[in-house]
């Protein structure tokens, strides 16, 4: 992706195309040169929301694909809101826009054109006193469309009824802030931070919980959730991490993705699983600076965690010399433990210092509890090729009454049927067991098409989405709910499915699953 350029070389189609292709994220800006900017955000090659003069959404990118002048710039590590307002796919965006292109040039002249200079000059001059009451009629209007715009930027950052973290985390290098679990593909997005070799947190914040998963060079060293009003009630490694992954699965809340050196990430490592070195020491007789010294002498690698009624402080260590300190109130990561002392001034405050483990520990795996809906695409494939060990029953033809006896108990032995398109079983294996019936009721579905049940056909493909795509399967819902029930009505909605957007989801993906529905629609005809 070109971080600069000008549209006259390289449209603003192109552009998205590329994008979309090589899975970009981040910010592309353009501008047309006539003071008119529109800000498109990509996550992993999805464009999932846009903004620019009053508009938003699928309206503000095809306004600005008319743009053939002006400049473009893409920043990668630009902070991504969390409106999702794009609905439409590129292809479908970019067909929108060479479908009027007049129309949206006219649109955006009128927002920066003062007057019809070019209006006849006898008009002019014995309405110059209307003109200006009607631009004020006018005005009005326009600043009440955009009058709700900055509501579109406010984002809801939800907070645990219960008020807990699981362990105060500092600020660090934002990768992303406030993703919407409801359109972020978990899996893949934890596939990618391992394949970088990302070194931070993944934090989750709902109405009823919050979580943490410490990264370190591409490796989960722990997982942290605390869901229950119980202050005791913290949950770590593979337990904690189904939880965390059931929540995002649900759509709940917000994902933070942020960045922390090594030595920060193995202190708040040791800060949520070694066990206290000292505990309960009490402000009132403790000389911190003291402590501090001794502790560096000794080259501990670990925490101090200082708790008072104004707030909580970390002071990490390695090897004795200081790699970071925070407070709850002001999460930036100084190079002196100031203000972290600062909380002793209160007699009560207790002081708790945790040493490093000299044990390694294995990193979690995360493909045992997040991978399993990644498998689901292939399923299908899978179940299908064990189908045809029903095959060698018609091997022996001396006698045929006698395979048909071990057909029975086979057929009823393979629960996935439910669950794949049920045309892959409609070979004369399956059909063999019950001869007198079949002639029968596929005489009925063929002639009386019109009178098959279509909002259950539409719903059974509906739960097919869900399988396959989980909490991303809302579009394709919505576009079978919305189709016209007959067979050409479905049909025709089944063919839209592979050219829909879906943030984390390959055109292959959707593709297999608009196959299987053909199947399974076919099954009922």
């Amino acid at each position: 992706m070109q971080s600069h350029g000008s549209l006259a070389e390289t449209p603003l189609r192109s552009l998205m195309e590329s994008a979309q292709g090589e899975r970009s994220t981040g910010t592309l800006i353009v501008r047309n040169g006539n003071g008119q900017s529109a800000s498109l955000y990509f996550l992993f090659g999805h464009l999932f929301h846009a903004q620019g003069d009053g508009k938003s959404g699928d309206e503000a990118v095809v306004n600005a694909l008319h743009w053939t002048r002006g400049d473009f710039e893409f920043d990668a590590k630009a902070k991504l809101p969390a409106d999702e307002t794009v609905k439409a796919g590129i292809p479908e965006l970019v067909h929108a826009a060479d479908s009027a292109p007049d129309g949206a040039d006219e649109e955006a002249a009128s927002h920066h054109e003062p007057a019809p200079s070019d209006a006849p000059a006898e008009q002019t001059q014995p309405e110059r006193a209307e003109p200006k009451t009607e631009r004020r009629e006018h005005a009005e209007p326009e600043r009440r469309v955009e009058a709700p715009q900055p509501r579109r930027g406010v984002k809801h950052r939800p907070q645990p009824k219960h008020g807990r973290e699981p362990i105060p985390v500092p600020a660090g290098q934002i990768l992303y802030d406030s993703l919407k679990t409801s359109f972020v593909d978990f899996p893949r997005l934890l596939t990618t931070l391992e394949r970088e070799g990302y070194t931070g947190y993944v934090r989750l914040l709902t109405d009823e919980a919050s979580g943490l998963i410490l990264f370190r060079e591409g490796s989960a060293l722990e997982c942290l959730y605390d869901g229950a009003t119980d202050v005791a009630s913290l949950v770590l490694g593979k337990s904690a991490l189904q939880e965390f992954n059931e929540d995002v699965t649900a759509g709940h809340g917000v994902l933070d993705v942020v960045g922390l050196t090594p030595e920060l990430i193995d202190g708040l490592y040791e800060l949520a699983v070694s066990r206290p070195m000292y505990t309960e020491l009490y402000a009132a007789w403790v000389d911190m600076k003291a402590l501090l010294k001794f502790l560096s002498e000794r080259k501990l690698s670990g925490s101090v965690l200082i708790r008072s009624g104004g707030g909580t402080g970390v002071i990490i260590l390695a090897e004795g010399e200081l790699a970071g300190a925070y407070t709850s109130e002001s999460r930036d990561i100084a190079d002196k433990p100031d203000r972290a002392l600062a909380l002793c001034d209160d007699p009560n405050a207790m002081i708790e210092v945790k040493s490093a483990d000299g044990q390694k520990h294995p990193p979690l795996d995360i493909n045992e509890i997040v991978g399993g809906s990644r498998v689901r695409p292939v399923q299908g494939s899978n179940v299908q090729a064990a189908a045809p060990p029903p095959a060698p029953v018609y091997t022996p033809t001396t006698e045929p009454m006698t395979p048909t006896v071990p057909t029975m108990p086979v057929m009823p032995a393979e629960p996935p049927t439910a669950q794949i398109p049920t045309g892959q079983f409609s070979g004369p294996g399956y059909a063999q067991p019950t001869p007198p019936s079949m002639p029968v009721a596929p005489a009925a579905a063929r002639s009386e098409g019109p009178q098959l049940d279509w909002a259950a056909i539409v719903a059974e493909l509906q739960a097919m989405a869900d399988d396959a795509l989980g909490n991303r399967a809302r579009k394709v819902k919505d576009i079978l709910g919305a189709a016209d029930p007959s067979l050409s009505g479905i049909e025709g909605a089944i063919d839209q499915i592979p050219s829909i957007s879906l943030l984390f989801v390959d055109s292959s993906r959707l593709e297999q699953l608009a196959q299987e529905m053909r199947a399974r629609l076919k099954s009922h005809l």
